[in-house]
C-alpha cells in the first residue's frame, strides 16, 4: 500500500489514490467535458451560418450577401469542430496519453489546416467584400492574413520536420 495503489476485487483493476488518482481521474472528466463544449459551440455557429446565410437573401434579396456571411460563419464552426475533435482524440479511453508525440503532430497538423484555410477564406471573402464596395485602399488587411497564414504553414512545415520519428532518433 505504499505505492499509492489499493487492489479492486471487483474487477481486479488497481485504483491509484491520493495525488496519482486524481491526476488520473481529472483528464476523464475534463477531456470529454471541454471536447463537448466546443462541439455544442461548433454547432452553434453552424446553426448561426444557417441563418447568417438565409437573413441576408430574404430581407434584401442579397445572394452574395448571404453566401460570405454564411461562408464565414461555417468555416469559424469547422475550426472549432476540428478544436473539439483533437480534444477528445487527445487521450484514449483510459485517459493516458499513448504515443503522444504521434498524436500531437496529428492534432497540430489537422487543426492547423483548418485555420489556414480559415485564413485564406477570411482574407478571400475579404477581397470579394472590398471589390464590391470600392475600397481598395483596405486590401492590405488580406494580403496581410495570406503573409500570416504563410507564415503560419511555414511553422507548421518546421515543426513536422523538427518533430519527424527518425529525425529524433538521429538527434538521440
Amino acid at each position: 500500500m505504499a505505492s499509492g495503489i489499493i487492489e479492486n476485487t471487483e474487477n481486479m483493476e488497481p485504483q491509484e489514490t491520493g495525488l496519482a488518482g486524481l491526476v488520473s481521474w481529472v483528464p476523464r472528466v475534463l477531456v470529454p467535458t471541454f471536447a463537448l463544449f466546443f462541439l455544442s459551440f461548433a454547432l452553434l455557429y453552424a446553426t448561426s451560418a444557417v441563418i447568417e446565410f438565409i437573413k441576408p437573401i430574404l430581407n434584401d434579396g442579397d445572394l452574395a450577401g448571404g453566401l460570405v456571411k454564411g461562408l464565414h460563419m461555417g468555416v469559424v464552426a469547422l475550426a472549432v469542430y476540428e478544436l473539439a475533435q483533437v480534444v477528445h482524440q487527445e487521450y484514449d479511453k483510459s485517459g493516458k496519453p499513448a504515443d503522444a508525440i504521434r498524436r500531437l503532430r496529428r492534432g497540430v497538423t489537422r487543426f492547423a489546416s483548418v485555420v489556414f484555410v480559415a485564413l485564406v477564406l477570411e482574407s478571400l471573402i475579404m477581397v470579394i467584400k472590398y471589390s464590391q464596395q470600392d475600397l481598395a485602399g483596405f486590401l492590405y488587411y488580406p494580403v496581410a492574413i495570406i503573409a500570416s497564414a504563410s507564415l503560419l504553414l511555414i511553422a507548421l512545415g518546421v515543426f513536422i520536420k523538427l518533430s519527424n520519428p527518425v529525425q529524433m532518433e538521429n538527434d538521440s
